[in-house]
């Protein structure tokens, strides 16, 4: 007997069907740790590279909700290769269970590279799926809000962070206020004369709907009215142009990604703070940049902390002059 026919021989006795079929079907295998151990030593030879990331995924997505089928195929072509489902297939093998499969057979090799590809999932994908009315911008609006309520440190480690799984009822929670909220931001953008902070809309819009969601919509509104006051016209006041003067500063400038967005909401938090003290913003900024950071932030910035601990607002909390 050859050594390929031996090959095969054994796989069908392990597998109970040949991956070199060149027969184009779809069929369900109980599929043991064993077997998918089997497929990935012996039939896994020209895949694409092993994320453990994505098994990592996988495995917290059959801890919280099962091994669901989702419509995808452990799929061979017809060289006896795997061509899909490697990450959950060394879930199965590293585990202790007999998983359903649907596995798939007769795949021509030139068809990975002859069909387009899927598309990547997205949170805004997982909300639209149950409200089409929701857009990118307001997904992407929730996604930063949540990361700027949630701070880091251990007093911030209770709020949530926007995932695949929670995504839906998340929108539904703070739809409103992020409509609300990007709809006072609207009138702000727009304008030539404030372009400059185009690349920081998704800040802005996060401390909107947070200001909306703190019961602080009309302040809110007045802020950007007379920020834009300072910036369109010659009516200028102490706090915008000292504000304006720190956003075009070393602290924003070489900042890059999440540092960046974080330092733009202490800004936009501190800022806040003096407006509610001072609303014609005659008065001074009064940021350090040594003091952007969420420890300094929670004892000074009451903006900033009234958004990580009390979503209804905050009374008594002492302001700190420094």
């Amino acid at each position: 007997m050859s050594t390929l026919k031996a090959a095969i021989n054994a796989a069908v006795e392990i597998l109970g069907f040949d991956p070199k079929s060149l027969k184009e079907e779809i069929f369900r295998v109980e599929m043991t740790p064993y077997m998918a151990q089997y497929i990935l030593t012996n039939h896994n030879k020209a895949n694409r590279k092993f994320v453990k990331s994505q098994q990592n995924a996988i495995a917290k997505s059959i801890r919280d909700w099962g091994f669901l089928f989702d419509g995808g195929v452990c799929a061979f072509n017809i060289d006896g290769n795997l061509t899909e489902y490697q990450h959950r297939l060394q879930e199965i093998a590293d585990g202790n269970e007999t998983r359903i499969v649907w596995v798939g057979t007769g795949v021509k090799p030139a068809t990975f590279i002859r069909t387009a590809p899927p598309k990547n999932r997205t949170k805004w994908d997982a909300v639209y799926k149950y409200d089409n009315s929701a857009t990118t911008d307001e997904v992407t609006t929730l996604e930063q809000l949540l990361k700027r309520r949630k701070g880091s440190g251990d007093q911030a480690q209770s709020a949530e962070t926007l995932t695949m799984t929670n995504a839906s009822s998340m929108f539904t929670l703070w739809k409103e206020s992020i409509r609300i909220g990007m709809n006072i931001t609207k009138d702000f953008f727009g304008d030539n004369k404030v372009k400059k902070f185009d690349p920081w809309q998704r800040q802005f819009n996060s401390w909107a709907t947070l200001m909306v969601n703190t019961g602080k919509a009309k302040e809110a509104k007045a802020f950007l009215k007379l920020f834009k006051k300072h910036l369109t016209t010659e009516n200028k006041c102490l706090l915008f142009n000292e504000l304006d003067e720190f956003f075009r500063s070393e602290s924003v400038a070489y900042l890059a990604g999440e540092k960046k967005a974080a330092q733009v909401h202490y800004i936009l938090c501190k800022a806040t703070d003096r407006f509610l003290i001072a609303p014609e913003g005659d008065c001074e900024f009064d940021l350090d940049y040594a003091d952007s950071n969420h420890d300094k932030m929670l004892v000074k910035s009451p903006t900033y902390f009234s958004f990580l601990f009390n979503p209804q607002g905050i009374k008594n909390f002492k302001v700190i002059q420094y």
